[in-house]
């Protein structure tokens, strides 16, 4: 992983992963702040609440940092939770120093600083270049917290400094003609270091600019007196003496361009220059990075590329950064709208030169007809100029190629939909992509853009879902906001209304008087996809989930995964999907579009048929999964789909877990879909699923669609299938604390499986009884179900089932205070496990025999099973007998006589009993902490 700071705070992993919500955004920003060292829960709740947290702020700082590992997990990011380590009472952050842009930054400071006193002035002042080149603008920019922006604020001082040091270096080198614009543009951005005054007075001076040099110094010393009181330091009037009087000292050394008085730019007689650019929108937020890296970003090369999805504000951006450097160009500034997202009107390259031929004032008889000899024209006569040219909307590379600039002077800014990797292969560029806007820019958009009625609440809910709607596309939000000031009897709840009513969801995206609409600029991105892109892009809205990766598509498509990867590549080069490194995905509007566009071709991409297939790839997946994970369960190993999944055999249990890790939030919305498609083969799925989210921890959309899945099959005349399904619900709803129906559902199950005859499902049925019954304190009742689980099990020969039932009957004996009786099943189920291979049970029963070890207060005995389970358990991805086994780690601490090191244990289980959505476990815990220290009861 990589971490960046200068700027607005980026986390990558490959590639840039999607923004952070504030307190998360808070939390990390923290942390970075002193990486590899504790923070306590206070300093964190400090920086998150601004000195005034609240009651619950240690549960909420810990529930932020299981968010953001989730965050990084659900981002496909290996290893994403060791990255954040829990200590004793806080968190630390561990990465290497290199993985943060700060102290790569101050890493090449100090070696700026050895070589200068080394005598090597170039390499110092080129070290001090490829430094500042990693600010994207201001330190964790952005971010709104008094600690974090005070700490911001020394940060953004070492650049400054840098900024000054590196600039001096290159006076000294004799460099001030290329310092020169750089320097103007930092005193009109920092007016009041005096440092840098003083340098641009030099740079002037040098380059035979005198006058130039002491109007700078009498434009300070006016603005310091104005706005500060004071007058200019004593070195500043030094400099302003010595350039009175043409002070030899002040000349430049010998150097690469010593001498060289840059000439200023000559504009024609005649018309005034071009000014082109179009009026600001009327309100811009947000976008510092971007603004600031464009910033530094010219005069670097001759190409600054923005690309980006329609509607993100690729254009906005563009337009409110020419306005603000605009005066850096005199010559004039160029813009045109080159229509490449138009099919059939997109400017021709000859078109595009001779508009920019035009604009430089050449009279059209000078400007000849064919484009290889308006290349060499457009190049003459724009080599000696400051001319800044901004193509919008291009659509290819030969519509720019002919307009790249020659010499110094001048820039091409390109806007595209599309990721024009090509012009690489041509000439330098330096590119940035446009993401969506952050929950807090949206709100402050939406905001900005209804002044003039009520003002918007970032606490109203209907506010919030308007927010979420848009997903952070600033046309989206641009409409809206118009919608509310023109249609001023329509509320915020109006419009969710509107929005969210069924099959309009891109009907309300639409302002009276303007062509543009969200449906409109998608519409334009997707008519010039070539057939077969058009065709996946539709098929992809038949997907429920959020994510999708590569091999997916292809079972979608039906096409081979060589293929699905190429118009993959080219849907994102689109900006149509997003690529999150190993996943992808679309924005809800443009999923919206993609339905639409769906529905229309029905009849030629049969979505039915690729449903299907999308719900047999997930069987597939699931059901190889669950034959790792429990290869007794064995209630489809007749009927299994077909299909080729295109995904590698799975290595081993973790390597099958972590695969549907990366679906997990899928799993809900394709569950939910199946019931509709095919009720039976939504059965099959739920029942492969359920080895998993055993392991895992059951998602409440999961439950609430596996709910839905038995309202739905009340039809179903198959009685093990039933016995499946209830199984599964059960064993969910215990998990979730729903006693009373998973109790029920459980013994439905077992009498369906035992009137089929199928004893491997009723002994599972009836340890789910047990375990649930356990959980509601009736463990007498629970040992009865044990027991009739453990004889089911033998009568099967399931030995996994007879180790399991073995163990859970202990653990009830135990509970009930046989711990006696419960240590001898425990090591005959250890002595079965061990000859069986069984080694997830065997990890389970391990931790059994350390609750058995607290019981009789021999806690360091306990600790050397609980830490043994542990590890294994890890190694398994076994995350819910995980949480119990850190609990029972947090209990034996606790009789050792260590209470902070004990709580520590007991915050992680809590953590991750929260992540698996466990409340039995949850309450647990809670309970724990909450009693008097070395009461383990």
């Amino acid at each position: 992983m990589e971490f960046r700071v200068l700027g607005n705070l980026e986390t990558w992993a490959g590639c840039v992963l999607p923004p952070l919500r504030p307190r998360q955004e808070r939390l990390l920003a923290r942390l970075l702040l002193t990486p590899n060292t504790f923070v306590s829960i206070g300093a964190l709740a400090e920086a998150l609440w601004d000195g005034e947290p609240p009651d619950s702020a240690e549960r909420q700082v810990q529930n932020a940092a299981s968010q953001l590992r989730q965050a990084w997990q659900q981002a496909g990011v290996p290893n994403a939770k060791r990255v954040i380590h829990t200590a004793r009472g806080g968190y630390r952050l561990e990465i290497a120093l290199d993985q943060l842009d700060l102290y790569r930054f101050r890493d090449l400071v100090s070696r700026a600083t050895v070589l200068k006193e080394a005598g090597d002035v170039t390499g110092a002042a080129r070290t001090l270049r490829e430094a500042l080149a990693l600010w994207r603008g201001p330190a964790f920019a952005g971010i709104r917290s008094g600690v974090i922006e005070a700490d911001a604020a020394r940060i953004n001082e070492e650049r400054h400094v840098a900024w000054e040091e590196c600039v001096r270096l290159e006076l000294r080198l004799g460099r001030h003609g290329r310092v020169l614009t750089e320097l103007v543009g930092l005193v009109a951005e920092f007016p009041f270091r005096e440092q840098l005054t003083g340098l641009l007075m030099l740079a002037l001076y040098r380059s035979g600019r005198q006058k130039d040099a002491l109007r700078a110094y009498q434009e300070t010393r006016a603005r310091l007196g104005e706005e500060l009181g004071i007058d200019p330091g004593p070195n500043l009037r030094e400099l302003h003496e010595q350039v009175l009087r043409n002070d030899p000292a002040l000349d430049a050394p010998v150097g690469d361009d010593a001498g060289q008085v840059p000439a200023v730019p000559a504009r024609l007689s005649g018309p005034p220059p071009p000014m082109q650019i179009p009026p600001r929108v009327g309100y811009f937020t947000g976008r510092g990075g971007e603004l600031g890296y464009l910033g530094r970003e010219v005069g670097k090369g001759p190409v600054i590329a923005v690309t980006g999805a329609a509607g993100m504000g690729k254009t906005s951006l563009v337009v409110e950064w020419a306005h603000r450097v605009r005066d850096r160009f005199p010559d004039g500034q160029i813009f045109l709208d080159l229509r490449g997202h138009l099919a059939g009107s997109s400017r021709s390259p000859s078109s595009v030169l001779q508009h920019v031929l035009e604009s430089l004032q050449l009279p059209p008889q000078r400007i000849p007809g064919a484009l290889e000899k308006q290349i060499p024209l457009y190049r003459s006569v724009i080599s000696d100029r400051s001319v800044l040219i901004i193509l919008d909307n291009a659509g290819s590379i030969d519509q720019v190629l002919p307009v790249l600039p020659v010499g110094d002077g001048s820039q091409l800014v390109v806007t595209s939909r599309r990721s024009l990797a090509a012009l690489n292969t041509y000439v330098a560029v330096s590119q940035v992509t446009i993401s969506p806007l952050n929950r807090e820019e949206s709100f402050s958009l939406l905001a900005e853009g209804v002044t003039g009625r009520s003002p918007v609440s970032r606490e109203d809910p209907a506010a919030q879902r308007l927010v979420d709607l848009c997903g952070g596309m600033p046309l989206a939000l641009r409409i809206l906001a118009a919608r509310l000031i023109s249609e001023s009897f329509l509320t915020l709840g109006d419009l969710v209304a509107e929005l969210t009513r069924a099959g309009a969801h891109l009907d309300g995206f639409v302002v009276d008087g303007d062509t543009r609409s969200v449906r409109s600029v998608l519409a334009s991105a997707y008519a010039v996809l070539p057939q077969a892109e058009a065709r996946v892009f539709r098929l992809l809205a038949v997907h429920p989930g959020s994510r999708f990766r590569p091999e997916l598509v292809a079972t979608l498509a039906g096409v081979p995964l060589p293929a699905a990867r190429r118009t993959i590549a080219s849907l994102v080069a689109s900006h149509l999907v997003s690529d999150l490194g190993g996943h992808l995905a679309m924005h809800d509007l443009v999923r919206s579009f993609a339905e639409e566009c769906l529905q229309q071709s029905a009849k030629e991409d049969r979505p039915d048929e690729a449903l299907d297939r999308l719900v047999s790839w997930y069987l597939s997946v699931a059901g190889d999964v669950a034959g790792l994970l429990r290869p007794d369960r064995n209630g489809y190993a007749d009927v299994r789909p077909t299909i080729d999944t295109h995904l590698a055999p799975f290595r081993d249990k973790m390597d099958a877990i972590e695969s549907l890790n990366g679906e997990r939030e899928n799993l809900a919305a394709v569950t939910s879909r199946a019931v509709g498609h095919d009720i039976r083969r939504a059965i099959q799925l739920i029942y492969h699923l359920h080895s998993y989210f055993v392991r895992s921890g059951f998602p409440g959309a999961d439950v609430e669609a596996w709910k839905l899945c038995l309202e739905k099959a009340q039809d179903v005349d198959d009685s093990l299938m039933l016995g499946h399904l209830c199984h599964a619900l059960g064993g969910a709803l215990a998990v979730s604390q729903e006693l009373t129906p998973a109790i029920e559902h459980l013994h439905r199950s077992a009498e369906l499986y035992e009137s089929e005859g199928y004893l491997d499902g009723a002994a599972g049925a009836r340890l789910g009884i047990g375990w649930a019954l356990g959980v509601a304190g009736r463990l007498e009742e629970a040992l009865e179900q044990d027991q009739l689980a453990l004889a089911l099990a033998q009568e099967a020969d399931n030995v996994t089932l007879t180790v399991h039932a073995l163990n859970n009957s202990a653990d009830t004996l135990v509970a009930l205070g046989e711990t006696d009786a419960g240590l001898d099943r425990l090591e005959t189920a250890l002595k079965i496990a061990q000859k069986a291979g069984e080694d997830q049970h065997e990890a389970l029963i391990l931790s059994s025999m350390g609750e058995v070890s607290i019981r009789r207060g021999e806690y360091r005995t306990a600790l050397e099973y609980l830490h043994q389970a542990l590890d294994r358990l890890r190694r398994f991805g076994f995350r819910t007998a995980e949480a119990e086994t850190l609990m029972r780690i947090g209990m034996a601490m606790r009789g050792c006589g260590e209470p902070e090191e004990a709580r520590s244990w007991l915050r992680q289980a809590l953590s991750l009993y929260r992540d698996s959505n466990d409340a039995a476990g949850e309450s647990a815990v809670l309970e724990l902490m909450a009693a008097p220290a070395g009461d383990n009861a």
